[in-house]
């Protein structure tokens, strides 16, 4: 059994829910998986669990260091792990993988790759926090988690993750792989203070979800960086460059129409019909054709 069902939500107002799905929910699959006797299950956490540890390369060995308040997510996901250490007391066959931020096709709700989306459409502010963060394609992630049913101690856990970088260089990454060539800064610690601050006033007064928190901007002034080697070494996961992950994410909303009109958008007002921000690059970007012979050229079958 592959547990793997979750909400990520960084809105304080939907704090029940997450704890409903991400607890309670693991709660139940886990004394279902043990009154059914199942061989192995594998727990699809998140290095979420591990806590907030600004400049240090994070293994397997942290634990959750911060305040549940601060991090709502992340502390949801830790309690769940320690109901999945209890039932492995209790004689379920349990093994935990952690992975970092996944990006890759057939990210529907656009959790994580819907940074390639923004790129595209040009809804990237010029100035972005300056964390970093750890990002794994999901071809990588996928057969961590399957190597994890087949070869991972139970009881133990394993942080899925890949190449350790910060929010501008992801950016421009991306940008440079879809052939858009904007220029992206990092926005000063103070300034994210300060909008934290302003976002946090502002925030009571809405009725529903909103883009940012002053809760997510904090986080995402921060560096989470991991250390996979455990898995890697303990694993057959494969290494898939992240430009041809950018690549192949790119081509799966594309062929999904998902940047259908906007190259028309940007031509006929100058400006993107999401964000309102003038265009700053040439169009169209590489077309799906480049894409592949780029993925061929970095990453031979």
């Amino acid at each position: 059994v592959f547990h793997a069902a979750g909400v990520v939500d960084y809105w304080r107002q939907g704090v029940e829910r997450m704890r409903a799905v991400n607890v309670e929910g693991t709660r139940h699959v886990m004394d279902a998986a043990l009154k059914a006797r199942v061989g192995r299950v594998v727990h699809i956490s998140s290095t979420a669990a591990l806590g907030i540890h600004p400049n240090t390369v994070v293994d397997e060995t942290f634990s959750f260091n911060v305040k549940p308040q601060r991090f709502v997510y992340g502390h949801s996901k830790f309690e769940a792990e320690q109901i999945v250490l209890d039932t492995v007391r209790r004689g379920l066959p349990a093994v935990i993988v952690n992975p970092t931020t996944v990006i890759g096709p057939r990210d529907v709700r656009k959790v994580s790759s819907g940074v390639v989306v923004e790129v595209v459409k040009h809804c990237v502010p010029p100035l972005i926090p300056p964390g970093g963060l750890n990002v794994v394609p999901i071809c990588d992630a996928a057969q961590g988690a399957i190597e994890a049913a087949l070869k991972g101690v139970i009881g133990q856990r394993y942080i899925l993750g890949g190449e350790n970088m910060t929010h501008v260089q992801l950016y421009q990454t991306i940008a440079d792989v879809v052939g858009c060539g904007m220029k992206i800064r990092a926005m000063p610690r103070w300034q994210v203070s300060i909008i934290a601050a302003l976002t946090d006033m502002l925030q009571p007064q809405t009725s529903g979800p909103v883009p940012l928190t002053g809760d997510r901007l904090r986080l995402e002034a921060q560096s989470f960086f991991f250390d996979s080697s455990k898995a890697r070494s303990a694993f057959n996961m494969p290494n898939t460059p992240l430009r041809v992950t950018i690549g192949r994410t790119y081509e799966w909303y594309e062929s999904m129409g998902e940047f259908e009109g906007v190259k028309q958008e940007l031509d006929e007002h100058g400006a993107c019909k999401y964000c309102g921000r003038v265009r700053y690059c040439q169009w169209p970007p590489a077309t799906p054709t480049d894409l592949r012979e780029a993925v061929r050229h970095e990453h031979p079958a």
